[in-house]
């Protein structure tokens, strides 16, 4: 999806994904009124409520939504 311009990835040094986690465990730096009051509510899906959790991916899916 980054390669079509329908994601991006917010700040790295604040970010969580799974592969680079310890221990895979769950963990997010990223505030949650960012993510449900900007980019949620314009369309956006967030790989913070993955299963394989990646904190710094948003992604346009207003379908999905």
């Amino acid at each position: 999806m980054h390669a079509w311009g329908a994601a991006i990835d917010l700040n790295t040094k604040f970010a969580d994904y799974w592969l680079w986690s310890s221990k895979s465990l769950y963990s997010n730096r990223i505030p949650p009124e960012i993510v449900e009051m900007i980019f949620e509510r314009h369309g956006f899906i967030w790989g913070g409520k993955w299963w394989h959790f990646d904190t710094m991916h948003l992604e346009y899916r207003p379908e999905l939504l």
